[in-house]
């Protein structure tokens, strides 16, 4: 049961990021601002582990004091040449609708023994995966934008999708919690 109130959850978390990428979409350095928050995002456990092995009294690898060095440059050079990995979250993106179109697949086939879905079911997932193979076969890394509302208006088809999924499973858990 915690993993469809887990699954739940995520499609509400995919739904707010969805809305969220189509409201900002507009913004033009809107992928610059990605790639400053996950180069924050690198500095900052990467700095927490240094900090923490250099004053630790056990012995630790030196491999963490290297990892947490590169992790830390890797960080500043996201945040200090942005433009630089913003091709690099296009990719990223369209990796993103692949993967949820090809998860979306297999769950609704997992269902499939004990659930019938309709076809229609299959569209979004379908759909997500498509978009997502455009994405990576065309130049659309130069217009952020499209991508960037294109990928929100796929993670809220996903996300209301998956609330449908779970909607149309939970007639099928119950019976089966009850037996």
């Amino acid at each position: 049961m915690l993993s469809r109130n887990s699954n739940l959850f995520q499609a509400i978390v995919v739904g707010i990021v969805g809305i969220l990428l189509i409201c900002l979409h507009n913004r033009i350095d809107l992928l610059d601002w990605v790639s400053i928050a996950v180069g924050l995002m690198f500095i900052l456990p990467s700095l927490y582990v240094l900090c923490s092995s250099i004053g630790s009294k056990m012995k630790l690898p030196g491999g963490i004091a290297f990892v947490s060095v590169g992790g830390i440059i890797l960080g500043l050079l996201m945040c200090v040449f942005p433009s630089a990995f913003a091709g690099f979250f296009v990719y990223v993106f369209a990796a993103l609708l692949i993967i949820f179109g090809i998860y979306h697949i297999v769950d609704l086939a997992s269902w499939n023994k004990s659930v019938k879905f309709p076809f229609y079911f299959y569209i979004i997932p379908i759909l997500l995966v498509a978009t997502g193979i455009v994405i990576l076969c065309t130049s659309l890394r130069d217009i952020n934008t499209v991508v960037v509302l294109v990928t929100g208006i796929a993670l809220v088809a996903s996300s209301v999708n998956s609330i449908m999924e779970y909607i149309g499973t939970r007639k099928s858990v119950i019976k089966t919690d009850d037996l």
